[in-house]
């Protein structure tokens, strides 16, 4: 994200980078999503006590794990289990908020992130994946206050600008929208320009630009960079699944040299 999938990671569990995005199962690992740490959770410790401490950390992490698997019944067994051996925590609400939002239980996922917050005000992926259930709902000034808040935490995060970008233009505040978009400039280190370009043309109904601008992203960036931007378009009707996870032909990749024409100001 938060494709429900995709929440701060992600984009997030950290970011569904919460993913998104939602309802669909996110390209990008589900798991750094909910802000987990994927090599721990790739190795879960069998409990050799009845240390509490010991007990929340394996069933947090199991819960993690199931819903990287998209179990989000075995995921909501063991965060209960969490919860039991270590209540009131952040993280914890936090990635019950990001079960929710898979399931598209808008309302249960936005109160499991206001928990998150209140038990922790500066976690930026609780932050992040509430502004991703806000505007899901087409809350979008809501939406652009949680963006905002991450972003002021995370200046440098592509994808908050993106989010925020995108609650002005499909908000109705033309002006700011038009504002970013003008100063945008392509980059070499993320697909930001792209989408967001993209965004302008599929809203003004020019769906062959629109197009047009998501095919170079793909041309140019991975596949996993794309998907965190491709995931708002999907969630608002302008991409279907297939196209934003269409990865071309190796033969059509933009090749190093080419990057100078396409990235002004790529050097060689």
């Amino acid at each position: 994200m938060i494709r429900t999938g995709h929440l701060l990671g992600l984009a997030a569990l950290g970011w569904m980078f919460i993913a998104s995005g939602c309802g669909k199962k996110s390209p990008s690992d589900p798991a750094s999503n909910a802000g987990v740490d994927r090599s721990v959770a790739q190795n879960v410790p069998v409990p050799t006590s009845v240390d509490p401490e010991e007990k929340y950390k394996v069933a947090y992490v199991r819960s993690a794990q199931a819903f990287s698997r998209n179990d989000l019944d075995g995921a909501i067994k063991y965060l209960d289990e969490a919860d039991q051996a270590k209540p009131n925590q952040a993280n914890n609400a936090n990635l019950r908020g990001a079960i929710y939002t898979r399931q598209r239980n808008w309302a249960k996922a936005e109160e499991a992130f206001r928990e998150s917050l209140r038990l922790q005000p500066d976690l930026p992926m609780a932050q992040f994946n509430l502004g991703e259930v806000l505007f899901l709902n087409n809350k979008y000034a809501e939406a652009k206050e949680r963006f905002q808040i991450f972003l002021n935490s995370q200046p440098s995060n592509d994808l908050g600008s993106y989010k925020i970008y995108l609650c002005d233009l499909l908000g109705g505040n033309q002006a700011k929208a038009n504002e970013f978009l003008a100063r945008l400039q392509p980059s070499p280190n993320s697909p930001l320009y792209y989408f967001s370009k993209a965004a302008e043309a599929f809203y003004r109904q020019d769906k062959d630009a629109g197009m047009e601008y998501v095919s170079s992203a793909y041309r140019i960036y991975p596949p996993d960079a794309n998907a965190t931007f491709a995931d708002s378009l999907v969630e608002k009707g302008y991409l279907s699944g297939e196209q934003a996870q269409k990865i071309p032909e190796e033969d059509k990749k933009v090749k190093t040299d080419e990057l100078k024409t396409l990235l002004p100001e790529v050097k060689k």
